[in-house]
């Protein structure tokens, strides 16, 4: 069963690929995938919500303006886990009552006339009397509790991808735009914001009444509202109204968040060619229940420690999190709201856009983050699911709406933002600029398909763009490039061969690309377009040293070199540009895993980090870290484990006893990340010299005798959670029960979920279920953290397993079909594999295969790297 789901996975991927590849054609509203109807399409909201955030259900009314193109026995829309009142048709003529028929499987509503007679083409005004209910994790319209004890309340919305119906009865779709009038009735004593600004504000009795001005055409998932009670912070950039709103208290922590606002807002307005949309932007900060983040137009939301920042407490990697997630969603004001992806099959155009300008704004504002250095340890988990069989193109095909999760994924946003930065590199960036302000003029408040991408691109740089990036978007997997050089006549021959990379146990179809191959010898460069299975080039003279593919890192493809090679670039490895050493270190693990590279040239590899100083280091370790923490996981149980600890240890003390523990004036910020990163990484290998310096730095804190640096606060908590004792996890559990900033639960609750403690594990677990230890969104993520970072991986999967229901209703609609893979993140057999993709279908259904196999694959994978090298792991 478990082989026939993988092979089922990739026909149905390779069925969706062959589809997407032969439907590249530009946005047509009535070809666009979708349940409803073409026939009827609406054209303006007015949305009425009655809301109190004391209360667990609210009350609306929706009029909406439509078209019916021909004649129709019924409209049907979306509406889920709301209750109907009345519905009227009105027209010119007579208004005419609706019978409304839910249909809880489809979540829609089907709504007839109660005459009996048929629905005539025409323009008609739809009303519709409703209530939901308010939910208890950010999904839908949700409560956010805050404050001592929780007493203070805040309602926000998330409605991206299929809540809007949990709102309002709507046509959920991306490709039906709507304008959108909205009006509140909340406590008078409650501010209420919105998507546009408030027009009016009228107070009937205890209540106010407001009133907001009518937004762009847009789709459902994008509408937002949030009731509560702010501490604002404002500003201007653009010529745009600025607002950051907070809990209360919490106004200083989001100055952060606006200067990075003030930087990305005219930036992106000048590289787009076209200005922000809308006449203010506001972000909020929501407490508690959020996960995440979202692009709604005019009022982004995000969970507190995605927004918010403080210079006292927060670790640079908050800060560069903080940077990268307004970066993100303020891109998405033009990817997704002003122009919007015509259906989620075509998401990507949403998500890899703002993945790819997150990045290029922030190496723009912070060159000295390094950042096309540290995209790499994302990219490489992409590659890592790109490279098994649950994988799937990045234009993904159909799209179950109750599955539309799925496609959230490495493959869409950091595959589909290396996609980009490879055509970008290929075409030029100002030709790349060019075609890209085309297709947002000419896109602006309508929907758009990869189709219309492509038009403007090849129209912007005249080259066949469809025939290149169609191989990369729509057909799964990637590609291995072999190098071969031979020396002719006194030049450097080149022989590149491609074929699929593959770490799947699994048959995988072969396939081909049109990949750009940037060559670099010494001073002599190319760049290829390797559309064939191998292709041949001359380079520069035989004594230029050695070759070097996909040289500046951009390219989605592993470099394969012939062992000689590989050990002469080892030889060099400090002589080659830091993203070089990067990309190439991160390609030789890659082959490590798929059995192509063994365990002693990987090691040497490794053994060339120390020296390597000044750029690029600090993302160096951080990929290093990576591997490292991924055979931990394959090797756990096994006699290789305490040999890799050792190694690790080996390789990793001698670099943070360069840096010293404490903080510098002189630090940049690179080697504040490296400090930290490497206490980090020498706690989970055991070092003992660290965690007894942690725990005396901790407590040191805890006693009030000498407070720990913002950047080395979280790996000291982190080092102690691990290795509590008694005494350090009870602390530790009393902080995460009583703090109130969100950065702190995520820290608190991971380091505890660390810990060597089977007996303290399971009492933790206890804790999250009962809610007594952090909110929802927290506790859920506990099996996941204890998966990845504890011995107890499967103590934590057993809960997960035994009390799914409970932990289902603490991590929300959107977070539970992942509760049990990532509860099986540590696992390393076969056998377990098995085991959990037939306990995801008991839980979730079909709805769950696609995570569940994704995280099988991996399993196997780690199964397969144990067996490989394992036995006889001695590093020298």
């Amino acid at each position: 069963m478990r082989r026939r789901l993988a092979v089922a996975l990739v026909a149905a991927f390779a069925l969706a690929a062959a589809a997407a590849a032969s439907a590249q054609a530009r946005f047509q509203f009535d070809t666009t995938p979708g349940r409803l109807s073409k026939q009827v399409v609406p054209s303006h909201y007015t949305l009425t919500l009655h809301l109190d955030p004391a209360r667990d259900r609210f009350e609306g009314r929706v009029a909406i303006a439509l078209r019916v193109r021909e004649p129709m026995a019924a409209i049907e829309l979306h509406a889920h886990e709301l209750a109907a009142g009345r519905a009227r048709l009105v027209s010119a003529a007579a208004p005419r009552e609706l019978a409304i028929t839910p249909q809880p499987a489809a979540q829609m509503w089907r709504l007839a006339p109660q005459d009996g007679q048929v629905i005539t083409a025409g323009e008609y005004r739809l009303e519709i009397d409703y209530s939901g209910k308010v939910r208890a994790y950010g999904d839908g319209l949700y409560r956010a509790p805050h404050g001592p004890q929780g007493r203070q309340l805040m309602l926000a919305t998330q409605l991206e991808a299929i809540y809007a119906r949990t709102v309002f009865p709507a046509f959920d779709e991306p490709a039906f735009r709507a304008a959108f009038d909205i009006r509140v009735r909340a406590p008078g004593g409650f501010e209420v914001v919105s998507n546009m600004p408030r027009a009016s504000r009228r107070l009937e009795g205890g209540s106010a009444v407001h009133r907001f001005k009518t937004t762009p055409p847009m789709p459902t998932y994008l509408v937002s509202v949030a009731v509560g009670r702010f501490d604002v912070l404002t500003g201007r950039a653009a010529g745009v109204p600025l607002r950051l709103l907070t809990a209360p208290g919490r106004r200083p922590q989001a100055r952060y968040a606006m200067q990075a606002s003030k930087e990305l807002l005219p930036y992106y307005s000048a590289y787009f060619g076209v200005p922000f949309a809308l006449p203010k932007l506001d972000q909020l900060a929501v407490p508690s229940t959020r996960w995440g983040a979202m692009e709604d137009w005019g009022l982004i939301s995000y969970a507190e420690d995605m927004l918010l920042f403080d210079p006292k407490s927060s670790s640079p990697d908050t800060q560069r999190d903080v940077y990268a997630t307004v970066a993100h969603e303020i891109a998405h004001q033009w990817f997704g709201n002003l122009v919007t992806a015509a259906s989620w099959e075509e998401i990507w155009l949403n998500e890899a856009f703002a993945t790819w300008m997150q990045d290029k704004a922030m190496d723009r504002f912070n060159p000295a983050w390094e950042v096309p250095l540290q995209r790499r340890v994302p990219v490489d988990q992409a590659m890592a699911q790109d490279a098994g069989a649950a994988t799937r193109p990045i234009r993904s095909g159909p799209v179950s709406e109750t599955a539309v999760w799925d496609v959230f994924d490495g493959i869409t946003y950091a595959k589909g933002g290396a996609v980009l930065g490879m055509l970008e590199q290929w075409i030029g960036p100002d030709v790349f600029q060019r075609g890209l302000a085309s297709y947002m003029k000419e896109r602006r408040l309508s929907n758009a398909t990869a189709g219309d991408l492509w038009h403007h691109m090849a129209q912007a740089s005249g080259r066949d763009v469809l025939a290149v990036t169609s191989s990369w978007t729509d057909q799964s997997g990637f590609p291995r490039v072999q190098v071969s050089t031979a020396c002719e006549a006194g030049r450097t021959r080149v022989t590149l061969a491609q074929s699929r990379f593959s770490t799947s146990s699994a048959p995988l179809p072969a396939q081909r690309w049109h990949i750009p191959v940037r060559l670099l010898q010494g001073r002599h460069s190319s760049t290829v377009l390797l559309s064939q299975p191998q292709a041949a080039v001359e380079l520069g003279g035989c004594d230029d040293g050695p070759v070097l593919a996909n040289a500046g890192g951009i390219g989605f493809y592993r470099v394969a070199y012939e062992p000689a090679q590989l050990d002469t670039l080892t030889a060099r490895f400090a002589a080659l540009a830091p993203v070089d050493r990067v990309t190439l270190l991160s390609d030789t693990f890659a082959l490590l895993q798929a059995g192509e590279v063994a365990m002693p040239p990987y090691l040497r590899l490794l053994s060339a980090l120390p020296q390597v100083q000044g750029a690029g280091r600090t993302a160096l370790w951080q990929v290093a870290g990576a591997q490292l923490e991924l055979l931990d996981r394959v090797f756990a149980g096994t006699a290789a484990q305490p040999a890799l600890h050792a190694y690790a240890r080996s390789l990793l003390a001698p670099q943070l006893a360069r840096l010293g523990w404490e903080p510098r004036a002189d630090d940049d910020a690179q080697t504040l990340q490296l400090r930290a990163g490497l206490i980090t990484l020498l706690a989970r290998f055991d070092d003992p010299a660290v965690v007894t310096e942690a725990v005396r730095r901790f407590d040191r804190d805890e006693a009030g005798r000498g407070a720990l640096p913002a950047s080395i606060r979280a790996a000291v908590i982190g080092a102690v959670g691990r290795h509590a004792d008694r005494v350090h996890f009870d602390r530790l559990l009393a902080r995460l029960g009583r703090t109130e900033a969100e950065e702190d639960r995520q820290l608190f609750a991971r380091s505890l979920a660390a810990g060597r403690d089977a007996a303290r594990a399971d009492e933790l677990l206890a804790a999250c279920l009962k809610g007594s230890a952090a909110p929802g969104n927290v506790a859920s993520a506990v099996p996941g953290y204890m998966a990845l970072e504890s011995p107890f991986g499967e103590l934590a999967y057993r809960w997960s397993v035994a009390h799914w229901a409970r932990w289902a209703a603490l991590a929300g609609t959107t977070s539970r079909t992942a509760l049990l893979p990532r509860a099986a993140a540590g696992f390393n057999d076969e056998a377990q594999a098995a085991r959990l993709v037939e306990d995801q279908r008991r839980a979730m259904g079909p709805d769950g295969d696609v995570q569940a196999a994704r995280e099988a694959e991996d399993i196997r994978l780690r199964a397969a790297v144990k067996a490989r090298y394992a036995t006889g792991f001695r590093p020298e």
